[in-house]
């Protein structure tokens, strides 16, 4: 563990280009996992572990934001529970549906990938994401547009909290707070944005912005790299074909 400032950085074991192609292999085998197929989710739940394990992460802060989304992942997986009532095995009489077992399934996909993310996020700062882009060929105005929406995200945020506040110290036993008036603040701070908006990208231009934030030239990946890559891919297969 790194002290930046006022920032904890956990440096990954492998280089931050290689750990995004790793990643986006680990998602799509994820992914790719039959609607039954639980025991194939369990394993590949291993990678999240062993990535907390590499980089010391904090597992509580990522708890905390799967606990935020856990609502809508389960709302999204009640729907498995209507629409597949075919009884796949019985537990001491009890019949398992489908929907059960392809529900479950959606939930431990979820959970298992936003949990590899998350902690792939947290051991990466914004910044060298954009240049591992940078590194893998990405489109420049692509990249520049990702960093500049991270940055000024929390202006916004700024933005609508102080609306909020301002809202709730005008309301007075639950007036004001109805959908009419926030669909009203919701246009208010889409015009403030964009107002905001063009005056950042003026002094941005101003001070000789053109096309890119730092334009780099792709770098080829090294054998290193690739041997680290297709040393995940053949991982992730055997445990595909296993499980």
């Amino acid at each position: 563990m790194r002290h930046r400032g006022n920032y904890l950085s956990f440096p990954l074991p492998v280089k931050d280009r290689t750990a995004i192609l790793i990643l986006a292999l680990y998602m799509l085998f994820t992914l790719s996992v039959p609607k039954y197929d639980l025991a194939g989710v369990i394993a590949f739940a291993a990678f999240p572990v062993l990535l907390f394990t590499a980089t010391r992460l904090p597992f509580v802060p990522v708890l905390k934001r799967l606990l935020v989304v856990s609502p809508f992942i389960l709302f999204m997986a009640a729907g498995n529970l209507i629409l597949d009532r075919g009884a796949l095995f019985r537990v001491y009489g009890f019949p398992v549906t489908g929907g059960m077992v392809s529900g479950t399934v959606i939930v431990a996909k979820t959970m298992v990938t936003l949990s590899a993310l998350l902690s792939f996020i947290s051991s990466m700062p914004f910044h060298r994401f954009g240049t591992a882009l940078r590194a893998l060929g990405v489109p420049e105005i692509f990249v520049t547009q990702l960093q500049l929406v991270y940055r000024y995200s929390f202006l916004l945020t700024e933005e609508a909290a102080m609306m909020q506040k301002a809202r709730d110290l005008r309301s007075f036993d639950g007036r004001g707070k109805g959908p009419i008036v926030t669909a009203k603040l919701i246009g208010s701070l889409l015009i403030r944005t964009t107002s905001k908006a063009e005056r950042i990208y003026m002094a941005m231009a101003a001070r000789g912005f053109r096309e890119g934030l730092a334009p780099k030239p792709r770098i080829p990946l090294s054998l290193r790299e690739l041997g680290t890559i297709a040393c995940a891919f053949v991982l992730f297969v055997i445990v595909r074909i296993v499980f």
